[in-house]
């Protein structure tokens, strides 16, 4: 099968057309080095800015699929408007199945306020209901949902609490709501991947670097299951790279014991580092620091691991060649997590461990990244909210954060949406890379700290293929290269900076064929 790309703008290709043949670049130049009568088919790029597919280098692909299966509350601008999309979804579904919604943000509220357990015991005592806030580190329930988890005063968690007078749950805690869950089939999850690889391709994803092992199911078996079938009957189309989560050290001893990484290694599944979540979130204040919230001096935020735990995670990514991510936005875990780094990790990291979101940070701690050279996954979308409460939240520690340039001049990164917290759309992350300021807003945090147009696309496609080892066969439009392709609507560099958001993807291209076209 032989594709010719024509009249495009080819993202760092001086040429005019682009062939395709089978599932790699054959050939890039001009219109006359091709012979039309050889082609099979001509896909006419009308002018537009073609760019390689985007490699999203830390989501929650079962997870987006998930929340794009249930009651979803980003958009709620009150804490009514929450409570009035969980009063319509008790109208509709069946009594004793589960109410489960995401996306709520109570800063985005007209009065900044949690939803709690009686506000949806009030809407209904038949279902169980549990409000996941978008960042993913707190939820609400109601209290059939606690009935059903088990949970009382005596119960016990490390790395979370909870609440049971508010129905609030942080971190760890949310798993003892989880475990009361339905038990999830692998049929279950790999609806959830199609609807959610669906989501990638219409925002031209064509990559993801995803933790899935422990999102609904405690059992990574299921998820490696969903996706090795998926793959076995072609019907997987993304790159999948999985950053496998453990909570729990004995699981990652019986993965490992059962040789995991010595079989699953496909044409488009692969098992990519260890995944630790370290810390919590800024916006819940369960991001770690290292001395109290500014705006909240009665917590400083909560690690979910000891010292000891951290070690233990690293020294096993060494010992595997796995090598070691850990999701860390708090000044106080990111001294833990380089502490580990220091004692194990070799002096050229070769197993490319790294730091996820790499959020709050003092430049002594950017020196010791720089030191390790770790990897950083960042997600620059977060810009869009955080800029508008990271002063509030930790002080004088924002003048030092958020150090995606200092960062990229001094290791390697790649960007990401950790979606489902954030949309699947990479523009506005790219947006917010280059403005340093929130969708709309004309008051940029640490402008010194933005990244070029370039710099920003690159860490959408070929910095993100780097993280995965695979920085030789993707995220370029090159000759050899797999051919992973969109064609977006606009001209990223003739537009003004502020509009990149509103960018949309006309075409996908995954492994040489299409699967996502409005050109």
């Amino acid at each position: 099968m032989k594709t010719l790309l024509i009249h495009g703008k080819f993202y760092k290709a001086n040429c005019e057309a682009l062939l395709i043949e089978n599932n790699k670049i054959k050939q890039i130049g001009q219109l006359i080095d091709f012979d039309l009568a050889q082609v099979n088919e001509v896909i006419d790029c009308k002018g537009h800015l073609v760019l390689p597919g985007f490699n999203d280098s830390h989501c929650h692909l079962v997870g987006t699929g998930v929340f794009l299966s249930n009651i979803q509350l980003q958009n709620c601008k009150s804490l009514q408007t929450v409570l009035e999309e969980v009063s319509k979804a008790a109208q509709k579904i069946e009594k004793g199945n589960w109410i489960i919604g995401r996306g709520w943000n109570q800063d985005n509220f007209d009065e900044v306020k949690y939803p709690t357990r009686e506000m949806l015991d009030n809407i209904t005592k038949d279902h169980p209901v549990i409000l996941t806030r978008c960042c993913g580190h707190i939820a609400v329930v109601n209290s059939l949902a606690i009935e059903l988890a088990h949970v009382t005063k005596d119960t016990r968690v490390d790395g979370g609490d909870f609440d049971l007078d508010t129905g609030l749950f942080k971190e760890m805690a949310i798993e003892l709501i989880h475990h009361a869950y339905p038990n999830t089939t692998c049929n279950d999850l790999k609806e959830y991947i199609h609807i959610a690889t669906e989501e990638c391709h219409r925002n031209g994803i064509t990559s993801v670097q995803t933790d899935d092992f422990v999102t609904i199911t405690n059992d990574y078996h299921l998820p490696l299951q969903a996706y090795l079938e998926l793959e076995k009957e072609g019907k997987l189309q993304l790159r999948v790279n999985q950053q496998c989560q453990f909570i729990e050290r004995k699981d990652l001893m019986q993965f490992i014991k059962e040789d995991h990484l010595s079989k699953q290694q496909g044409e488009f599944f692969r098992l990519g580092p260890i995944k630790v979540v370290g810390d919590g979130s800024l916006g819940a204040r369960t991001a770690k620091m290292s001395t109290p919230y500014h705006d909240d001096p009665s917590t400083s935020g909560m690690v979910n691991y000891t010292q000891d735990d951290f070690d233990y995670f690293v020294q096993k990514g060494m010992e595997t060649n796995m090598g070691t991510i850990i999701h860390t936005i708090g000044d106080g875990c990111l001294d833990m997590v380089c502490n580990s780094f220091e004692k194990y990790l070799d002096s050229d990291n070769r197993n490319r461990s790294g730091l996820v979101h790499v959020q709050i940070t003092r430049n002594d701690q950017l020196e010791k990244i720089k030191k390790l050279k770790l990897h950083a996954y960042i997600q620059s979308c977060f810009i869009d909210y955080d800029s508008k409460i990271v002063k509030d939240r930790v002080g004088d520690k924002a003048n030092t954060s958020y150090a995606f340039k200092t960062l990229y001049d001094s290791v390697t990164v790649s960007n990401g949406s950790d979606s489902p917290v954030e949309s699947l759309n990479c523009f506005t992350g790219i947006e917010c890379a280059i403005t340093r300021s929130s969708i709309n807003s004309k008051e940029p945090y640490r402008p010194d700290q933005a990244l070029t147009l370039v710099e920003a696309i690159d860490t959408y496609t070929e910095d993100g293929a780097y993280s995965s080892f695979e920085e030789n066969s993707k995220g370029k439009l090159k000759e050899g290269m797999i051919a992973d392709i969109i064609i977006v609507n606009n001209d990223l560099f003739e537009i003004d900076s502020s509009e990149i958001h509103n960018t949309e993807v006309l075409h996908t291209i995954f492994n040489g064929k299409t699967v996502f076209s409005k050109l």
